[in-house]
């Protein structure tokens, strides 16, 4: 029988792990996911709304113990890779305080990422125990406790999607005063433009949020001082709790130590292979074309296309997938009873705009909704769009969006009131 083995359970090693098992059954081939994490695949997108105390950690869970039994998905948690040994196609594991040796026949890595937390304070710093990142369900565990008792003022260093969705998380499980620390001069600004951003803006104020924007903090200073010390200039002198939100990095150490190619992730080709014919990548930690994504939809993608090109490495007679080609991206923010969505190149740099290429429409409906689409002025391509509006009405617009970047743009849009 053969034997993949999958590192991680996130989006892209659970969608790899179910393909595998519908192209192939467990007497064909055995499906093995190792993972730092119990519950193995549970929500971790949905983590604000556990700090928020409006989702359960059972509720989290995607799928159960009794899911992967009946796929015949063997599941080894918690645990964690070593080492690669690619000469002998093994890993070593520990597992249990035990290190053990694991054959595969394919290896995929879909080892995720972590937070970029520069500054990161030690044990000894005075800011110990009241700064945090949000990633994991521990992670979130450990921010409830600390805001349960320290309920008076925290600050959000990032103003992405996940900063921002992590700050109405803390307002809304009782943090009195909520700031939101973001360098750019607008929020959101790779996914919307100014006007888009700044509806954004005086919504979030509404409920209560304090915004910074053009702002930065020196997290160095988190290695002697307090909280509130390193913030006082931003927020005031009252802040005890920080939470990163400054990104992520691909986990790449454990690929680059077993000599696979790495630039910011693990390169993988169109059928996302690395270095090794034998090792496969997707998700956070894989780079295509020069992009590490970081987002759901690439994940599922590339944990798909790991999983047809990985089959038919070990049984040449399945059919020829299809290529894994560059993710559309498309994002949603979810915040009170609004929605931020884009699809595709949505928000042109000030360069790309006084080119010619794109004809960018911009209109706010009689609903509210305001509505972007950057098109290809000679192809009439819709090229990008992005909406903001009321929670399901902005949902809709994304569907109808993602299916259409790359196609003619419908004459009737550019009518819409």
């Amino acid at each position: 029988m053969k034997q993949i083995v999958i590192i991680g359970a996130g989006p892209a090693g659970i969608a790899a792990a179910t393909e595998l098992r519908k192209l192939h059954p467990a007497t064909e081939l055995a499906v093995t996911i190792i993972t730092r994490e119990v519950p193995p695949d549970y929500s971790r997108i949905r983590l604000p709304e556990f700090v928020a105390g409006t989702l359960t950690a059972e509720q989290l869970v995607i799928h159960n113990a009794a899911w992967f039994a009946s796929n015949s998905i063997t599941i080894t948690a918690p645990a964690e890779v070593e080492h690669i040994d690619r000469e002998h196609k093994t890993l070593q594991v520990l597992q249990s305080g035990n290190t053990v040796t694991v054959p595969y026949d394919v290896l995929i890595i879909a080892a995720g990422s972590s937070p970029f937390t520069p500054g990161m304070p030690d044990s000894t710093s005075p800011a110990a125990g009241s700064v945090f990142a949000l990633r994991t369900l521990e992670d979130a565990v450990k921010i409830k406790e600390r805001i349960a008792t320290h309920s008076r003022s925290a600050a959000v260093l990032g103003g992405g999607l996940l900063g921002l969705e992590a700050a109405r998380a803390l307002k809304t499980a009782g943090t009195e005063q909520v700031h939101v620390i973001e360098t750019a001069g607008r929020l959101l600004p790779r996914q919307l433009d100014s006007a888009a951003s700044e509806l954004l803006r005086t919504y979030l104020e509404s409920e209560g949020l304090i915004i910074h924007t053009g702002a930065s903090v020196d997290t160095a200073g988190f290695a002697g001082g307090t909280v509130a010390q390193v913030l006082e200039k931003v927020c005031g002198p009252d802040v005890e709790t920080a939470l990163y939100s400054m990104g992520i990095r691909s986990n790449v150490t454990l690929a680059k130590d077993a000599g696979i190619t790495c630039n910011r992730g693990i390169v993988i080709n169109e059928e996302t292979s690395t270095n090794d014919p034998d090792i496969f990548a997707a998700g956070d930690c894989a780079e295509f074309d020069g992009v590490t994504w970081g987002i759901v939809p690439a994940a599922l993608e590339q944990g798909k296309a790991a999983a047809d090109f990985a089959a038919r490495r070990l049984f040449p007679q399945d059919s020829p997938p299809k290529p894994y080609r560059q993710t559309v991206p498309r994002t949603t923010l979810h915040i009170g009873s609004k929605e931020a969505v884009s699809a595709g190149n949505a928000v042109l740099t000030p360069e790309q705009e006084n080119s010619g290429t794109w004809t960018v429409t911009a209109r706010t409906l009689e609903d509210g909704t305001y509505l972007r689409l950057v098109v290809e002025t000679e192809s009439n391509l819709l090229s990008g769009a992005l909406v903001f509006g009321n929670e399901g009405v902005a949902r809709n617009w994304l569907v109808k969006l993602q299916t259409t970047v790359g196609k003619p743009c419908p004459a009737a849009w550019f009518e819409l009131k």
